[in-house]
C-alpha cells in the first residue's frame, strides 16, 4: 500500500489467494505489498485507521471464488453517515430502494452476482461493498432490495438455473393461487438466532412439519411434511398409504423443534441462562390424506401428497408459517448445479435418528447422471430432482420433508420448495448415490385441483 499527500488520492490494490489467507482468531491476514495488514472481525475501528476516505479503486482476486467468506473482502467501512443495521431490519440499499437487512449467503440478488466470472467488474464490486449492513459474528449482512436481482453489471450475471426442456403447467394467473398464502410465505424472524452447521435455531424454517402415526405404544413420527397453507401441509405420497401393518396415519405437528423436549427455549452459550421460549408445539388431527392418484410403489413415481387438517392453524407466528411453493419462472427451472436445503430429524419409515431439527445443502446433480446410476432399479423423469451423493452429505431430511432454496417471489427473495423427500441409498450421504425427490413444479396444477378453503 502507497500513502500520499493531501493533494494526492490513495490508491490499493489488494490480491487474495489461497497462499496468503491464513484465519488468525477472529480475523484473517492479508497479504498486501509492501506489508501484511491483519483485519479483523471487529474491523471497522482498524480500518478507518488503515485508510483515508479518499480510496479511488480496490482490485480483488479470487483464486477460487466462494472458498473465503466475502465479510473479509471489504475494503473501507461505510461512511459513518450511513447506519449499520442489525439483521431482519428495514434498509435502503445503494440504489435508494427498500430492503431487508439479512446475511448474505439468504440475499439471492447478490448471490448471483458473486457468481460471475472473476474478476468482479469494479461497479459489481462498489455495489456489493455499499450494499454491507452490518455483521452477525464473522458473516457479513447486507440491505437485499425487495426486488429482482440487481442490473448495475454489464456483463450478464449467471442465471439462476437453465429452463427444463419439458417445462412443466404454468400456473401463473390461476386463481386457485389466492388458496396460498403468498404474501407471508417463505419468510421467517430469525434475528439473530441462525445457527451455522448442521444445527437450525428455534424458528429458523417455521415451515417445518411432522407427520405422525399410532402404533401400540403410542404416536410415533416416521415422515415430515411442509405447512403450505393455515389447512394443508404438503408430503410425499409413499408416508400415506402402504404403509405397515403397525402404523396408521393419525396426526401432523407444528412448530417443533427439539423432540426431546416439552418446550424448545434458547439459552446463552456463555451464561447457560434462558433466553427465551417457543410457544408448545401443536398437534393437528387429519381431515383427510390425499396421496397423488397415479402415485407408482414400485416405481416411486409421483411421490406427492396432501394433508388437510381438521382445523386451520395459525401460521401468522414466528414458529408456524408456510413455505412458498414455485409458481411463474421458479416453476420451470432445472436446479441444475446448484446447493438447495434440505432439513428434518432424519425420520424414515425405521425411525427419527435426530431429536433436534438439522439442515444441510445438497448439490443438484444432472437428471441424465441420476438416471443412469438407478436404471437397474427405477426410471427417473424429469417429474423427480436428484440432489446429494457427496462424502459428508447429513442425513437431515425426512421422508417426505421438503427440498427448499431462496427464490423470487412477487419481486421478493422468499423460500421456495422445489422438492419432496422420495427415495434414495439405504446410507444416505453415500457417494455418487443422490437422494431423489419429487419436483414440486410439475404438480402445481394437482395441487391447486386438491386445495379447498
Amino acid at each position: 500500500m502507497t500513502s500520499a499527500s493531501a493533494n494526492y488520492t490513495t490508491e490499493i490494490r489488494v490480491t487474495i489467494s489461497l497462499q496468503n489467507i491464513d484465519e488468525v482468531g477472529h480475523g484473517v491476514k492479508i497479504g498486501t505489498t509492501p506489508e501484511m495488514t491483519t483485519w479483523p472481525s471487529d474491523r471497522r475501528a482498524q480500518l478507518q485507521a488503515l485508510v483515508s476516505d479518499k480510496v479511488i479503486s480496490l482490485s480483488v482476486a479470487l483464486v477460487q471464488p466462494g472458498s473465503i467468506p466475502i465479510a473479509y473482502l471489504h475494503p473501507p467501512p461505510l461512511p459513518e453517515s450511513e447506519a449499520v443495521s442489525e439483521e431482519g431490519e428495514s434498509c435502503s440499499s445503494p440504489r435508494r430502494r427498500p430492503g431487508t437487512c439479512i446475511n448474505l449467503k439468504d440475499c439471492l440478488p447478490l448471490m448471483t452476482l458473486l457468481q460471475q466470472p472473476r474478476p468482479l467488474p469494479p461497479d459489481v464490486v462498489d455495489f456489493l461493498r455499499r450494499s454491507q449492513c452490518g455483521f452477525v459474528g464473522r458473516n457479513p449482512l447486507v440491505c437485499c432490495e425487495l426486488s429482482s436481482r440487481p442490473t448495475i453489471t454489464t456483463e450478464s450475471p449467471v442465471v439462476l438455473s437453465e429452463k427444463l426442456s419439458e417445462p412443466p403447467k404454468d400456473v401463473t394467473g390461476d386463481f386457485r393461487l389466492s388458496f396460498l398464502p403468498r404474501r407471508i410465505c417463505g419468510k421467517r424472524d430469525t434475528a439473530n438466532r441462525i445457527i451455522g452447521g448442521n444445527k437450525t435455531a428455534i424458528n429458523e424454517y417455521p415451515w417445518m412439519a411432522l407427520v405422525g402415526y399410532s402404533t401400540s405404544t403410542g404416536t410415533v413420527f416416521r415422515c415430515g411434511a411442509s405447512v403450505i397453507s393455515s389447512r394443508y401441509v404438503l408430503t410425499a405420497a409413499h408416508c400415506l398409504i402402504n404403509l405397515p401393518q403397525s402404523l396408521k396415519l393419525s396426526t401432523v405437528r407444528l412448530g417443533e423443534h427439539d423432540l426431546s423436549v416439552a418446550v424448545d427455549c434458547e439459552t446463552d452459550p456463555e451464561l447457560g441462562t434462558v433466553i427465551s421460549c417457543a410457544p408448545p408445539p401443536q398437534d393437528y388431527a387429519i381431515e383427510r390424506a390425499l396421496p397423488h392418484p397415479q402415485f407408482d410403489r414400485k416405481k416411486l413415481a409421483n411421490d406427492i401428497g396432501l394433508i388437510r387438517l381438521s382445523r386451520a392453524a395459525d401460521i401468522s407466528t414466528e414458529f408456524i408459517r408456510p413455505i412458498c411453493l414455485p409458481v411463474g419462472e421458479t416453476q420451470g427451472l432445472s436446479m441444475e448445479g446448484k446447493k438447495l436445503k434440505v432439513a428434518g430429524w432424519g425420520a424414515t419409515e425405521s425411525g427419527t435418528s435426530s431429536d433436534d431439527l438439522l439442515q444441510t445443502n445438497v448439490p443438484v446433480v444432472p437428471l441424465s447422471r441420476c438416471a443412469s446410476i438407478y436404471q437397474a432399479a427405477v426410471p427417473i423423469t424429469v417429474r423427480q430432482l436428484c440432489a446429494g451423493g457427496k462424502v459428508g452429505d447429513s442425513c437431515s431430511g425426512d421422508s417426505g420433508g421438503p427440498l427448499f432454496q431462496l427464490g423470487d417471489v412477487d419481486d421478493e427473495t422468499r423460500f421456495v420448495q422445489f422438492g419432496i423427500v422420495s427415495f434414495g441409498p439405504k446410507r444416505c450421504g453415500t457417494p455418487d448415490k443422490p437422494g431423489v425427490y419429487t419436483r414440486v413444479g410439475y404438480y402445481m396444477d394437482w395441487i391447486l385441483d386438491n386445495l379447498h378453503p
